[in-house]
């Protein structure tokens, strides 16, 4: 990817020039994206994305919100950081590194940076992956095979052995595709770090997160089974990764 950087009327862009001739702030803004039909639907829930159709392009635009207690009463403002080391361009250009070492993650397209005063607020558009969908919705509907539970767990170690540390690793974050190929998205607040306990914290909080769906969901086709596939395969590609010479 060739990233190229704007700025314009006091925000700054940075965008994939392989895949946008020039940054168009206007996918930013909701009401033209609505008048010239490039909107296509949005996400539900707190932490809204918008789903967008652009020059052939399927792409999803994702705005940084605060959550916890502090985001109701700010819901968007991030104390002011130089351009470069804003939450989206941190993510921009992880996901970048990450599709380079051959991690199956979105494809970054165009990050925004704009200055609010003492603070800044922060956008992201990737592309879309189609017809995926996340694990809990997944797993609402039916069960998935031991085979794909270890593919799940082989992607997560693959990331790891990269030393990629995933801040919210959940089953929301975790989708599959109609040819049922594992993807991992939503990297804000995520680095590259030496190995360490976190990536033992990472598998921790997406158990957490199954028992949590499964609490919510009556039903949900997930169990003890399928965590130790996970393991399995979670295990063996990290032994694989460690073992092959760099």
């Amino acid at each position: 990817m060739a990233i190229r950087t704007i700025r314009e009327k006091g925000a700054t862009l940075w965008f994939d020039d392989q895949l946008l001739q020039a940054a168009e702030p206007r996918l930013f803004d909701l009401a033209w994206l609505q008048a010239e039909g490039h909107l296509s639907g949005s996400s539900a829930g707190r932490n809204q994305a918008w789903f967008l159709c652009y020059r052939g392009l399927d792409l999803v635009w994702r705005h940084f919100w605060r959550g916890g207690l502090i985001g109701r009463i700010n819901p968007d403002l991030y104390l002011r950081l130089p351009a470069e080391q804003s939450r989206a361009v941190l993510e921009f250009r992880l996901l970048d590194w990450m599709r380079g070492e051959g991690l199956p993650v979105p494809r970054p397209v165009l990050a925004r940076y704009q200055p609010a005063g003492l603070f800044y607020r922060a956008d992201l558009i990737t592309e879309r992956i189609p017809a995926a969908r996340t694990l809990a919705e997944i797993l609402a509907g039916g069960a998935i095979a031991p085979q794909l539970w270890a593919e799940i767990g082989a992607v997560i170690a693959q990331m790891h052995g990269k030393g990629v540390h995933h801040s919210d690793l959940n089953c929301r974050n975790i989708l599959l595709d109609a040819a049922d190929k594992v993807w991992l998205i939503d990297f804000d607040k995520c680095e590259r770090r030496p190995a360490g306990p976190w990536a033992a914290e990472n598998l921790a909080r997406l158990h957490r997160s199954l028992l949590k769906e499964q609490g919510k969901v009556p039903g949900l086709h997930w169990g003890e089974a399928d965590w130790q596939a996970l393991k399995l395969g979670y295990t063996a590609a990290l032994r694989s990764e460690r073992s092959c010479p760099k």
